[in-house]
């Protein structure tokens, strides 16, 4: 019997374009995917005896079978027959429907430590492969740091780390469901992905973050923001109080906004707090690191 304790950090998308629905249902995207600080932990235990347990601290996150940990647990099981049996604590920090990957990250750091306790691990194409089918996000979420992202968001190519930079994340009191928001798209915001690989050679070519700045988007700014005025003033609270540029993330309800200075994200967060929103302050996060502890 082992256990692991892992940060799963989330993540914002610095620029997101859809272009267009596919015949499966879902839709194709091109996205930059960047990892922040903020994150929820995740600790795993392996057991000799059969099942698996979840314990969730924290609210926005379903218990069980519906939550994501347990799933991946499963799925991991299925695929190696190991381990016999496993407990998850599931510490939540990153707010639920918000657009910023908490659930596929919960998902992801679970897959990590398995594998990083299996005797026999799974190779890296076989991970992939059941991150794909627990979400679109949860690829991502492997590796961390900074990425392009392809099809559905699930074909991953890493960049360089993000420049230095403060990130501010702030979120309304309402979760948006990923499916609605793609149901508000209309064919207006499909666009050729020419942004998203703009942005993933200024950050491959540039350390200057006030360049990737220039380049934020969002397909679901313009829906999103139709629909729920507060987002639009949000973005603007988040540019009044000195960001380069602030977004929708993801699907919403959560937005960015990237600081040139961490000092002047931590300012913008004491003055949205105050107005009652929740926020937080947060930094670029690199690839998925070691385990915060290991006890074997």
């Amino acid at each position: 019997m082992s256990s692991l304790r892992l940060e799963a950090c989330c993540k914002i998308n610095l620029c997101l374009e859809v272009l267009g629905p596919r015949s499966d249902g879902y839709h194709d995207l091109t996205t930059v995917f960047q990892a922040v600080s903020l994150a929820d932990e995740v600790s795993v235990e392996t057991r000799d005896e059969r099942g698996t347990t979840l314990d969730v601290v924290g609210g926005g996150a379903p218990p069980g079978r519906g939550n994501l940990c347990w799933q991946a647990a499963k799925a991991y099981r299925r695929e190696r027959k190991w381990p016999e049996g496993a407990h998850i604590e599931l510490v939540k920090r990153v707010p639920s429907g918000a657009g910023l990957g908490g659930g596929s990250s919960d998902a992801a750091a679970v897959l990590r430590a398995l594998a990083l306790m299996d005797p026999e691990p799974l190779r890296l194409a076989d991970a992939r492969r059941m991150a794909i089918e627990l979400g679109s996000d949860v690829p991502f979420f492997l590796r961390g740091g900074t990425s392009i992202a392809y099809e559905r968001g699930d074909d991953v190519r890493q960049l360089l780390d993000l420049a230095p930079c403060g990130i501010v994340l702030v979120k309304p009191d309402f979760e948006i469901a990923t499916a609605d928001a793609y149901g508000m798209l209309s064919e207006a915001d499909f666009t050729d992905g020419f942004r998203t690989a703009e942005m993933a050679t200024a950050i491959d070519d540039s350390q200057d973050i006030a360049a990737v700045s220039e380049l934020v988007y969002s397909a679901f700014a313009r829906p999103l923001t139709e629909r729920w005025p507060v987002l639009g003033e949000l973005k603007q609270r988040l540019l009044d109080a000195g960001a380069l540029a602030a977004e929708v993330s993801g699907s919403g309800s959560a937005l960015f906004g990237l600081f040139e200075q961490p000092k002047h994200a931590e300012r913008a967060v004491t003055e949205l707090a105050r107005a009652g929103f929740w926020a937080r302050a947060a930094e670029p996060a690199g690839m998925a690191g070691e385990p915060i502890e290991r006890t074997e």
